[in-house]
């Protein structure tokens, strides 16, 4: 015994000297929120992307301000107010351009003279001309709608900032805005875009990873006292699953590896992930220190009997997290990774760690209760009995929930939303939804036409015409208010040649085109004309905005738009392709269940492998598998039959849910294979096994089930789904471990038995059980 308290002070000493050099790595950790993160990095669509914005801009680099004023905007004071404001705007080192019709001019040519003139849209200084430049500006299509709104109740400031800010200049750049907006005294106000929303994202994240941290504390150890009912109790099991918590966080620290949206359950998952396996260990360790055994014997005895179990368990979970690796999405490629990581820290310490603690402390009193007067064995008795007793029932009753899970399962559908995580009560998500209803939408819209025709250039003629049908369609039939692009240009050079007139912002003649062509390539100074036909003449860009509409309904809209071109358009001589963050976003999210589906196939493949490999018996390999698949087909009729979607944060509770439920098929496994080893007869070993084994497990899935719904106190809306389905996935998985696998069991596990079912309720009350039962 002195050689093992001297060996577990060794590792004590070391695992602490590892926690120290963590715990100075934690200081280290970031946080991160990109989306476009989310976007498949092997995907012909992102590289597309890329090289769309090299040839024109990109799509996500705006702040967009809209300012009210009650009444009408056309009101001296606030004009010249937002002028002023505008100009201070403009003087932002991270700002490249602003703008505001305070600021921006029109263009005519008078019929008397050859020269254009330009006169500001807005006259700020003559209120006399508010009411001409009002329905002047509302006839303009490229200006209603998005530069002002319909009811000329609010201005729209759109501010261009330097490309690809880091979280710091977000921060340094909404934190000018908000000051801006103090200091002109605006009260009636709605501002959104990356800048915006970055910083509140990862203020969001940072708050909830130290909220579900400090939750997850309170709730081991209110668990631990109820169990242990001692100071030991909490201290030593809390010792590991805070260490296992440290390693991974301080490694990710260590290695530069920030926090992502996803990552922010982090902390939840390793708390009661690990404190499976230690219950696990502490209970068997309990269970032979009330036999009588000394403390060194209940160890290995424990570790013999359950290590192996915990092992496995601990592979299947961290399979069940690797399986994400088939998604092609980086945070959650990291997201799989990293708990995978936590797992099996948490099975090494529950290795080292809590072995030297058990040996080098005094085990609390609570292990002088006999098993019988445990509190679970009449309501484990109590279950078995019904079981045994009931068995055609329950497998009538768990026919019919897979029969009406499959047809709830059936109804799943998989929109998406770009805010869809945020609750509706959020202002940043109010904000959007402001916009999409008043003004344009802050949706990216972006598609990409080339000339397939060889020498053929965009300015040519026939080509022009193709486009002017096209952005017909897509303002007429598709659905945009207005596209800006070289066709939005040569109408409104139309226009001006036209003395302004709206009746003639049409698409000109090919004399005419040719000539404002010609014009704007010689005179235009601001690169209006790059940011819609490349250098090549080779690309043309069509951009806009449209709302938040959802998957189904841009799908729906791309088809109509497909078939338009395949049957109207010259596709010899033009071609397309929608790009911009939010189409390769809607790209992902649309092969998202496909992706899961394999992982998820794939997970229940490798498990299948490794314990038919383990067991070496085909019947073993469907007993286990068969409880933990019906579970994840009953998680997905919730989905059809609630009509919450099918979307990144709800598709990876299938593959996470079934690494974790399998867990407590492996141990009653385990615990049956032990006990037949021993020359037990199948029955008496099957009792054995569900009043031991069955305790545990519902410790497990208690904790389990607490812990994920933590996770409804986040903000997000992924987050909360995670917490509330898994919660529900482990639940249906523990009732199918305590009444549907004991059936199975005895359908399919015995071979020379010919006992009729009938009999089987009857062994529980055998005298001499109960004898095996009071010497247990």
């Amino acid at each position: 015994m002195v050689r093992f308290k001297k060996i577990s002070r060794i590792v004590l000493i070391t695992l602490s000297l590892v926690s120290a050099f963590f715990l100075y790595h934690v200081q280290n950790i970031g946080f991160d929120y990109d989306f476009e993160a989310f976007f498949a990095e092997d995907d012909p669509a992102t590289e597309f992307l890329a090289e769309h914005r090299q040839r024109f801009e990109t799509d996500n680099d705006f702040v967009f301000i809209a300012l009210e004023n009650q009444g009408s905007v056309f009101e001296q004071d606030f004009l010249e107010k937002t002028s002023r404001f505008v100009d201070s705007l403009a003087a932002d080192s991270l700002v490249e351009s602003v703008q505001s019709l305070t600021h921006m001019d029109d263009y005519i040519k008078a019929s008397f003279s050859p020269k254009i003139f330009k006169r500001p849209y807005i006259n700020i200084a003559d209120p006399s001309q508010y009411s001409a430049d009002s329905t002047r500006i509302l006839q303009r299509p490229e200006l209603a709608g998005l530069m002002i709104r319909d009811d000329a109740q609010a201005l729209m400031i759109v501010i261009k900032h330097t490309p690809y800010l880091s979280k710091a200049d977000c921060d340094v750049l909404k934190g000018s805005i908000d000051d801006l907006l103090a200091d002109f005294e605006y009260v009636d106000y709605k501002y959104a875009g990356r800048a915006i929303g970055l910083g509140f994202y990862i203020e969001a994240m940072q708050y909830e990873t130290i909220l579900f941290i400090g939750l997850s504390f309170v709730l081991i150890m209110i668990f631990l006292i109820f169990m242990f009912r001692s100071i030991w109790g909490v201290l030593v099991p809390l010792a590991i699953v805070s260490t296992s918590m440290l390693w991974i966080v301080g490694f990710m620290g260590s290695i530069g590896q920030p926090i992502n949206l996803v990552l922010t359950v982090l902390p939840s998952i390793i708390f009661v992930v690990a404190m499976s396996d230690v219950i696990h260990l502490v209970t068997k360790y309990f269970d032979e220190l009330r036999l009588g055994k000394d403390k060194l014997t209940a160890v290995k005895v424990a570790y013999r009997e359950i290590g192996f179990a915990t092992l496995l368990t601990s592979i299947t979970t961290a399979i069940g997290f690797l399986t994400l690796l088939t998604v092609g999405m980086k945070p959650i490629h990291d997201f799989g990774i990293y708990i995978a990581l936590g797992v099996m820290v948490a099975f090494f310490l529950a290795y080292t760690m809590l072995p030297a603690m058990l040996i080098l402390t005094k085990p609390p009193k609570i292990v002088e209760t006999s098993f019988i007067k445990n509190t679970w064995y009449p309501v484990l008795h109590g279950s078995l009995r019904w079981v045994f007793a009931n068995y055609k029932k329950v497998v009538v009753i768990f026919i019919a929930v897979l029969a009406l899970s499959i047809f709830g399962a059936t109804k799943v559908e998989s929109n998406y939303f770009l805010l869809e995580d945020l609750k509706e009560t959020s202002q940043l998500r109010q904000d959007y939804k402001y916009f999409d209803e008043e003004f344009m939408g802050l949706r990216p819209f972006e598609m990409s036409v080339k000339v397939e025709k060889e020498a053929a250039s965009i300015y040519d003629y026939e080509v022009l015409a193709q486009l002017n049908k096209l952005d017909s369609f897509l303002v007429n039939d598709y659905g945009l208010k207005q596209a800006a692009s070289i066709v939005q240009i040569l109408k409104i050079a139309n226009r001006t040649e036209h003395a302004g007139n709206a009746d003639y912002y049409t698409f000109p003649d090919e004399k005419d085109a040719n000539s404002y062509i010609k014009r704007f390539e010689k005179y235009d100074k601001t690169g209006m004309l790059r940011l819609f036909v490349d250098s090549t003449q080779q690309y043309a860009r069509f951009s806009s905005t449209l709302g938040d509409i959802g998957l189904y309904a841009v799908n729906e809209k791309t088809e109509r738009f497909e078939k338009f071109f395949e049957s109207e358009m010259n596709t010899e001589l033009l071609s397309y392709e929608f790009t911009g963050t939010g189409h390769v976003l809607d790209r992902n999210m649309s092969s998202l269940a496909s992706n899961l589906t394999r992982g998820l196939l794939l997970a229940v493949l490798i498990v299948s492998l490794i314990m038919g490999f383990l067991y070496r018996s085909v019947k073993i390999v469907l007993i286990a598998i068969i409880p933990n698949v019906l579970p994840l087909v009953m998680l997905a009729a919730i989905l059809g039959f609630t009509g919450i979607q099918l979307k990144v944060s709800t598709a990876i509770i299938f593959t996470i849910s079934f690494g974790i439920a399998v867990d407590d098929t492996i141990h009653f496994m385990s615990k049956l294979k032990l006990e037949l080893n021993k020359g037990k007869p199948f029955l008496y070993a099957l009792k054995r096994t569900y009043l031991s084994t069955g305790r545990a497990i519902i410790l497990t899935t208690l904790i389990l089930c607490s812990g994920f719904l933590l996770l409804m106190f986040s903000d997000f809306m992924g987050t909360f789904y995670v917490g509330l389905l898994i919660s529900c996935t482990l639940l249906f998985a523990l009732v199918a471990d305590l009444f549907f696998l004991p059936v199975l069991l005895m359908i399919f596990y015995r071979k020379n038995d010919q006992v009729k079912m009938k009999k089987k309720a009857r062994v529980i009350e055998d005298p001499q059980a109960k004898q095996d039962q009071a010497t247990s």
